[in-house]
């Protein structure tokens, strides 16, 4: 009698305790945000007559500004408001955001120790304490760790795809620009009906053009992950009466993209992530960076950076 009482005291205890740990999983306590909307600007001064302008955005991320939408569009419409107020925004405006700012979105509504990892290791740890049911995956499938990234970001997938159609043409539509809006790593990507859809299939790089009236403009650009030169065509769009080519590239040690006039010989700068994020989930190779560490930037100052391009008529 006292052993099947200790064995169900026993049971309930441990009962008790993964209740308590579940609990403790899905609480996600609010975290003071403070992060640095600062943005500068480098611009040539506009020509007499203009067919429109490219302005390439460099924003400054850090892991705390994908703890939520929210945070990440704050820190972008700081930067779009610094350019309203220089008037660089019109309706034959081109903004342009860097490779994978949308690939980050699979870290929202983690756990704040998450964002305060300092290592690879730690950040997987986080992942799988805050995710119960990523880290019993893990256990009986035997994830190595770039399994668990991508099955982590296939978990996520679907609310990935939600903020990133969201906040892009969000963006694209309150300031009343065409807006290339980075990419972001996706299953199988797809738009139905207007939307951004995820699928079960292999991992593909998406990039969308979200119009003016912050609806997708033109077909998903795809490309394979990880990045394979040549592998796909350079993806174009027109704004106004200006056709872009997109070019990317990640033999410089970073993903980075650049832009072209497809009648004329107009390239802009290098465009590429600012700040201090890592990849979030493995594929890529040691070698890339997401960040550069070192390159020649736009500007001392700290922020953002823009660097505006007109266009200049015919």
């Amino acid at each position: 009698m006292i052993r099947k009482l200790s064995i169900l005291l026993i049971a309930l205890i441990a009962g008790s305790c993964l209740v308590a740990f579940l609990i403790w999983a899905e609480r996600r306590p609010a975290a003071h945000y403070l992060s640095d909307l600062r943005s500068s600007i480098s611009s040539a001064p506009a020509p007499a007559q203009t067919r429109g302008n490219l302005l390439l955005i460099r924003p400054q991320l850090y892991p705390m500004d994908y703890q939520s939408p929210a945070h990440l569009r704050l820190k972008l419409a700081a930067a779009l408001d610094n350019a309203r107020d220089a008037g660089l925004l019109g309706p034959d405006t081109l903004v342009a955001l860097p490779e994978h700012i949308g690939t980050w979105l699979l870290a929202r509504g983690e756990k704040v120790e998450f964002y305060q990892a300092r290592s690879r290791q730690e950040v997987r740890d986080w992942l799988l304490l805050g995710n119960p049911l990523l880290a019993i995956e893990a256990l009986l499938l035997n994830l190595d760790a770039e399994r668990l990234d991508e099955a982590l970001l296939r978990m996520k997938a679907e609310q990935m795809a939600e903020d990133y159609q969201q906040l892009f043409g969000g963006l694209a539509r309150e300031y009343r620009v065409t807006l290339l809006a980075g990419s972001i790593l996706l299953p199988e990507p797809r738009v139905e009906d207007g939307r951004l859809l995820s699928g079960e299939g292999p991992l593909r790089n998406l990039s969308l053009v979200f119009s003016p009236q912050g609806t997708i403009q033109g077909s998903p650009h795809l490309e394979p992950w990880p990045w394979r030169a040549d592998a796909t065509p350079a993806q174009r769009l027109s704004v106004g009466t200006v056709d872009y080519r997109v070019e990317r590239d990640w033999r410089p040690g970073y993903p980075q993209s650049s832009l072209h006039l497809v009648d004329g010989d107009l390239s802009s700068p290098a465009l590429f992530l600012r700040g201090k994020l890592d990849w979030p989930i493995g594929g890529a190779s040691r070698d890339i960076l997401l960040i550069p560490r070192e390159v020649e930037q736009a500007s001392p100052a700290p922020g953002s950076h823009l660097l505006n391009i007109w266009i200049a008529a015919e």
